[in-house]
């Protein structure tokens, strides 16, 4: 499919974006430490990259069903060039708040970028292949993870940080050349601004999805910030053991897309007992004392977060009325990311009062205790909130409202 589809256009593109940034976030996080030896800074440009997804992915989602997304993707890629090549003028100290700068700058053109991405997905791929795409988008993810960050590091090392931000540059060109081609080949009406002035109606079943989400999100933001400890400190094994870990998470991204391809009966159910076997594993993870034991689960969880993100992402797709796809992956997009952002904050907090392997623990308690609650909400409220609607892969706006 992916040689004869138009989708591959958009996948071909991510996989030059993603790389791109992965090349320059090494470059720039390596830049700061030897420019200022903290890592404050470092942690202060993590930090700038989720805040931006607070107001800019509903707009980003706004603006995706009023214009053309194909033109939006391209001026969101042309408008970053500029600022991913301003990273070459930061060769003092004094210069590092252009580095900071041109992070956030970066970063809001991700957070608008993403779901102009996931909406266009929905209008250029026929709903009968929609699952089978978004498990070509967990491998992209899998892909950028691994040559992304472990190629980047040593392009960086190689060739100096330099060329890995002109290569940066480069990626956003090649990245929105590619996607010229695309064109859209399912209608849907456009943006009426008298009709969508009373906004989205949030029914039942899109809350669950979006519950799902978010507990999700919170599991992971403990894991994220677990990654360097536990490869670094709790294992002692310096930056080779974090290379390790993230090369674990796109291995489990690329074999999710495999696991996901082949199944062929699915519903919110089946996604809740993903949610709970990734919290299983996370407290799997935080107590296991082998490396080679902790990177085959850190390969299980990836999987597993795969199947789950490519299932919910499909679910919302089939099922949402196509003018109103950009504006809920806008929502969607912001409340997760700065989710993820508040629990990456608070368990850096938590990690100087308890033990790496303690949040562990707790981040996959969150995610068992989450996916029980909502499990049994499912079952008592599904009729009631229509969430039951989803489960055969029916579509929710052709019966909730006319079909055209």
């Amino acid at each position: 499919m992916i040689r004869r589809h138009s989708y591959r256009y958009l996948f071909y593109s991510g996989i030059v974006n993603g790389i791109g940034d992965r090349f320059s976030q090494v470059a720039v996080l390596t830049l700061l430490l030897q420019l200022t030896g903290s890592g404050v800074a470092v942690g202060m440009a993590l930090g700038l990259r989720v805040i931006p997804y607070l107001l800019l992915s509903p707009l980003g989602g706004k603006l995706a069903d009023r214009f053309h997304k194909k033109w939006m993707l391209v001026l969101t890629d042309v408008f970053r060039i500029p600022f991913a090549l301003s990273f070459l003028l930061v060769d003092t100290k004094e210069m590092v708040w252009l580095a900071f700068t041109a992070m956030f700058v970066l970063a809001c053109g991700e957070a608008v970028y993403q779901p102009v991405r996931k909406s266009y997905i929905a209008t250029i791929v026929e709903k009968e292949n929609l699952l089978k795409v978004n498990g070509w988008e967990q491998l992209l993810l899998g892909v950028v993870l691994i040559a992304g960050s472990i190629t980047g590091g040593l392009v960086a090392y190689i060739f100096g940080t330099s060329f890995a931000f002109w290569l940066n540059g480069l990626s956003f060109i090649a990245a929105a050349l590619l996607v010229l081609p695309l064109k859209e080949n399912r209608s849907y009406r456009p943006f009426d601004e008298k009709e969508n002035t009373k906004g989205i109606r949030w029914e039942g079943w899109m809350m669950f999805v979006l519950a799902i989400q978010l507990v999700g999100a919170t599991m992971d933001g403990a894991f994220n910030v677990l990654i360097s400890v536990y490869g670094a400190e709790t294992f002692q094994l310096g930056e080779l053991g974090v290379g390790f870990l993230y090369g674990a998470l796109g291995t489990g991204l690329v074999v999710s897309f495999l696991f996901s391809s082949k199944i062929k009966t699915y519903g919110l159910p089946f996604c809740l007992a993903l949610l709970i076997l990734e919290g299983v594993l996370h407290m799997l993870a935080s107590r296991i004392a082998s490396f080679p034991g902790l990177w085959l689960t850190f390969v299980s969880i990836a999987l597993t977060g795969g199947v789950m993100g490519a299932f919910l992402d499909t679910i919302l797709m089939k099922n949402m009325k196509a003018e109103e796809q950009g504006r809920v992956f806008g929502r969607v997009e912001s409340w997760t990311n700065v989710q993820l952002g508040l629990m990456m904050f608070v368990s850096g907090w938590f990690l100087d009062i308890f033990t790496p392997r303690t949040l562990g623990l707790w981040g996959g308690g969150i995610g068992i205790t989450g996916g029980i609650l909502l499990l049994v909400f499912y079952f008592s409220s599904r009729k009631k909130l229509n969430i039951a609607s989803v489960e055969e892969g029916s579509d929710v706006s052709c019966r909730n409202k006319e079909c055209e």
